[in-house]
């Protein structure tokens, strides 16, 4: 036996990890371990094959753990050896309930210990029950990426054959008739692992979930019902690699979080979000007349002077009276960064409370909205001018795909959210990793150090058609042109501009244009391609949001009505009843 590494999984106590990600097979680790950031392999014995990488800047151990509860739970007591505080089992199962389809995902609460085991850990009166944190997690991970998933009980046993050809055993009975009960009490699936883990994680103080994939479902065999089979594990790997980025972020967040010594009644404030060219600026006035209320710009590009064409600005005679905030107030040759605008909208959402106004936020810039409402706090930018300067010549000869590439090597969450036009923001997410070793994703996660001092209602607008939107954004990039979108776009070429004004999706898409290299036609076929994408963008960051309610625009009789309903049930009533309220 040697004495410097664990005797089963081959690795060194001080190569351990607080996460792990357990599969039972030893070719799924090197597929699971490439979506961590820096997968290499660690070890291998017998069963046991590990790789190492970091998730959410930790360290993650992905581990096989063989076939069955006795291997399994040696794997599990050997990283709790090492360290280990959470683990996320990512494995197969037959389906039992007929609703399970081969494919789908199964995400156990609790296992029936039908198996040995666990038997040597607690008695049989103890349930085998997953952490809560963890099902939450996973069920979310699932959700968000679209995956069909049942959430409940699973059976483990030891026998495979028991299950799949009771009629051969001695005791074919028993088998028999305990697997009618499972059925009948509901049970989900059944595997060989998750009792075990449970159970042991439960003995050894480490927090353990599990989302299996369906491999089959026999009961739908028997009874003649659709069944294929189905081997492609991607959906479980990435459910459980996502989960276990969100169980790391909490973490940390818990281990940042300072002691609240009180709790401040939060500011009420309604916003109305959406891709652009979905009709966000007209329901926001016609609510702030309905509920006295002024607007506060949620636009990376109407704060800038002389862009108001490009910008969708509305007009004085469109804003009917209603003050709008943070719109044309500095000029297109400054830079303005996502802290500067937490920190202007932060001051006008408290001086129209103030003065006794609802505050509506109305705009598409994800990142603005996103980090005002989330309380994200940011620190002190002191940039490294060169490495900047160097990242922004860059931009200029490279062009930002290249860049985009080279941040999603380290931070693939803010390469995904970020376009190649996004040049200020690709380089600052380079420039902080550069800088710090910390992502700006992780960043992001960790700077919500106190809970937002907001109560928002956001009501979304959206398409059941997607075509629907298309065509309004085509129409918008014609009433743009006549508007004068060209003279506009001249004027801004011919003065200075910052890097963040210059990403303005409306400009650049014309200035081939302008240098008489290609038609208007081309153009303005160019622009309205350009405004497509970046409407579908907006449309998969907000989608993450679960606190929005959603109207589709296409599929309603009124815009207004509805989202008056939706602030109705939010206890947000017009000005017209409040003032009757207070007569009564």
């Amino acid at each position: 036996m040697n004495e410097e590494k664990l005797f089963h999984i081959g690795i060194a106590r001080e190569q351990g990890a607080a996460y792990a990600i357990l599969p039972g097979d030893p070719a799924r680790v090197p597929l699971i371990a490439r979506y961590l950031e820096d997968p290499a392999p660690l070890a291998s014995n017998r069963e046991f094959t590990s790789w190492q990488g970091t998730l959410a800047g930790e360290r993650v151990i992905v581990l096989s753990t063989g076939i069955g509860g006795p291997s399994a739970a040696i794997a599990l007591e050997e990283l709790v050896q090492a360290g280990l505080q959470a683990a996320v089992r990512t494995g197969t199962c037959g389906g039992m309930n007929e609703a399970v389809i081969p494919g789908d995902l199964v995400i156990p609460t609790a296992a029936v210990r039908m198996e040995g085991t666990s038997k040597e850990y607690a008695p049989l009166e103890f349930p085998a029950a997953a952490d809560f944190d963890m099902v939450c997690a996973l069920r979310t991970a699932a959700e968000k990426n679209g995956f069909r998933a049942h959430t409940g009980i699973v059976q483990s046993k030891d026998s495979f054959y028991g299950q799949h050809s009771p009629e051969t055993m001695p005791i074919d009975f028993k088998l028999k008739h305990k697997w009618n009960a499972w059925k009948r009490l509901g049970v989900l699936a059944s595997e060989m692992e998750t009792a075990a883990l449970f159970t042991v994680a439960a003995a050894r103080n480490v927090r353990m979930g599990c989302v299996l994939h369906a491999l089959w479902n026999q009961e739908r065999k028997s009874q003649g019902k659709e069944d294929r089979d189905d081997f492609d594990l991607t959906a479980a790997i990435r459910t459980a690699v996502d989960a276990m980025r969100e169980i790391i972020l909490s973490d940390k967040k818990k281990r940042s979080a300072p002691v609240v010594k009180g709790i401040k009644e939060k500011k009420r404030i309604v916003a109305v979000v959406g891709p652009t060219a979905s009709g966000k600026t007209d329901l926001a006035i016609q609510l702030a007349k309905e509920y006295d209320g002024e607007i506060v710009s949620a636009d990376s590009m109407q704060i800038y002077q002389g862009m108001e064409i490009a910008s969708a600005k509305p007009t004085e005679e469109e804003m009917q009276g209603i003050p709008h905030h943070l719109m044309s107030f500095i000029s297109p040759s400054e830079t303005f960064s996502v802290s500067d605008y937490v920190r202007l909208a932060s001051e006008a959402i408290d001086d129209i409370i103030a003065r006794g106004k609802l505050p509506i936020l109305c705009g598409g810039s994800g990142l603005y909205i996103r980090s005002l409402i989330d309380n994200i706090s940011f620190s002190p930018e002191d940039p490294d001018e060169q490495l900047r300067n160097e990242l922004n010549e860059r931009y200029e000869k490279e062009g930002g795909e290249a860049l985009l590439q080279e941040l999603a090597e380290f931070d693939p969450e803010s390469a995904a959210r970020l376009s190649p036009n996004d040049g200020k923001r690709i380089v600052r997410a380079i420039e902080i990793y550069r800088a710090t070793g910390i992502t700006m994703s992780e960043q992001l996660s960790l700077s919500k150090l106190e809970p937002s001092p907001y109560d928002v209602t956001a009501i979304g607008l959206t398409f059941a058609d997607r075509q629907n939107l298309y065509e309004r954004i085509n129409r918008r990039v014609d009433l743009m042109l006549t508007r004068g979108l060209l003279s506009e776009a001249d004027r801004f070429y011919s003065s200075e501009k910052s890097i963040t004004s210059s990403a303005a999706i409306g400009y650049k898409e014309l200035k081939p244009y302008l240098d008489g290299k290609i038609t208007l036609e081309a153009a303005a076929e160019k622009l309205k391609m350009e405004s497509r994408r970046y409407a579908k963008r907006q449309i998969t960051w907000f989608k993450r949001d679960d606190y929005i309610h959603w109207i589709e625009v296409d599929g309603c009789e009124s815009v207004l009505a509805e989202a008056e309903n939706i602030l109705r049930q939010a206890g947000i009533r017009p000005k017209t009843e409040e003032a009757l309220s207070q007569q009564v």
